[in-house]
């Protein structure tokens, strides 16, 4: 699939012809989202352009089951949830999402948030208390025309976050929506909105480590990043779906004067993933790191990786991407480096790998790069490697058994990525990934 600003840079291959969005959701149902939680008339123009977008452009084959989706069914009629105060049972989350056992705690961390000027509210209630700062940033990176999902997305929109971290501010602490007031479990169409103004920091977190249902089998996400010159911003997602959930996921930043994007994505669960974020480098000096882990076992597809687009001078990038398949899973790791006209100074990298726990599994990259300035530095190198025999005669050999050297080498390769989220949840990650290797290899 392609978008107007990067085409190709992802390698990925048209499936045929975009499917029809004939029966999709219509324009009453997106009416009757907007009016039904009192949005403002700009709110209601946004999403019917997503609409419009979404029957003119349709969608790209691979997504074709979306036109069976009952999204009358999925979408709620009510207004959305109201500013309450409430204690959870937060014992299956790690982090600060467990804060809210305390509610002396909880409030004093929403009081330190509110005094230094930080905004962190769900989706709608921004929009209901704050919408000419949301109306600033919403889908100033994702336009409803970014790609068809996007254009769903932003048709249908009913949660998420928005999160403005003022200039010169440092959160400290990891943010993550557990914190939210507002916030009460997964929507099937999220969008997230985080903005860290000049010379801010923030790390902001999405998902948790314990499995995630949804009844609707659908999660269907919109990621926006604004990091302004001299920011520092650090995104991690963690998701862990049900396997009868497909994910969706649009994610793109843009990254200022030398500000800092560091993406770090684990994906262990859902039954289809798709998601390749992408920085826009748009100032001189910025940089960006992508790090991620997908798994996929029987019956799941992971279809990931990260564009990075450099527009200005003197910017750098770094794509690291593992990818771990066992029982049939299959794994699709793409990575895109585009250097625009007038980015001199470019220094890039990318670096892939698959591991193939058993024969039946299988494993693809799709790497693309693109460069209209001489001097740019781009490096890339990927191994896709099987456990077999012989590694694990080497490592019996040393009186370490089969199952024990798969799990010494799962978690190696996730260690790119566990050692950069707090250990809290790295330990959960880790304990997942034991669970799905399912005592050894096929």
């Amino acid at each position: 699939m392609t978008t107007p600003d990067v085409a190709r840079t992802d390698g990925r291959e048209e499936a045929g012809s975009p499917v029809p969005m004939n029966l999709g959701p219509t324009e009453a149902l997106v009416r009757q989202l907007s009016t039904g939680r009192g949005e403002p008339n700009w709110m209601l123009r946004q999403r019917l352009r997503g609409l419009d977008l979404l029957r003119s452009d349709g969608v790209p084959s691979w997504a074709a089951f979306l036109r069976d989706i009952d999204f009358g069914a999925i979408v709620p009629s009510d207004e959305p949830r109201a500013w309450t105060t409430r204690s959870r049972d937060s014992t299956g989350l790690p982090g600060l999402g467990a804060i809210e056992a305390s509610e002396e705690t909880y409030r004093a961390v929403r009081t330190d948030l509110e005094s230094r000027g930080i905004l962190f509210y769900g989706l709608a209630t921004a929009l209901a208390r704050i919408p000419d700062s949301l109306r600033s940033y919403l889908a100033s990176v994702i336009p409803p025309d970014d790609d068809p999902i996007a254009a769903l997305n932003a048709a249908l929109w009913t949660e998420g976050s928005f999160l403005y971290v003022p200039p010169g501010v440092s959160v400290g602490i990891p943010l993550q929506a557990e914190i939210r007031e507002d916030y009460a479990k997964v929507e099937p169409f999220e969008r997230n909105v985080v903005v860290a103004d000049r010379g801010a920091e923030v790390t902001y977190i999405e998902g948790c480590t314990a499995p995630v249902y949804t009844p609707d089998q659908l999660h269907l996400s919109a990621i926006e990043v604004v990091a302004m010159p001299g920011s520092h911003v650090r995104y991690i997602a963690l998701q862990n779906f049900a396997k009868e959930v497909d994910n969706l996921v649009t994610k793109r930043a843009q990254v200022h004067d030398g500000a800092t994007l560091e993406w770090i994505d684990v994906n262990l669960g859902s039954r289809r993933t798709w998601k390749v974020p992408r920085a826009s480098l748009v100032g001189s000096g910025a940089s960006a790191e992508f790090v991620g882990i997908a798994f996929a076992g029987k019956g799941q597809h992971q279809d990931v990786g990260a564009e990075m687009v450099h527009l200005a001078p003197r910017t750098r990038s770094r794509i690291v991407n593992h990818g771990i398949v066992q029982k049939g899973g299959r794994a699709t790791l793409r990575s895109g480096v585009r250097v625009a006209a007038g980015a001199t100074e470019v220094v890039s990298s990318v670096q892939w790998s698959s591991l193939m726990l058993d024969a039946e599994s299988r494993a693809e990259s799709s790497p693309a790069i693109e460069v209209d300035e001489a001097d740019a530095e781009i490096g890339q190198e990927g191994t896709v490697r099987k456990v077999g025999e012989e590694m694990l005669f080497y490592m019996s050999s040393r009186g370490v058994t089969a199952e024990e050297a798969t799990r010494m080498v799962v978690l190696g390769l996730a260690s790119e990525a566990t050692r950069r989220i707090p250990v809290e949840y790295a330990v959960e990650v880790d304990r997942l990934l034991e669970l799905e290797l399912g005592g050894g290899i096929g």
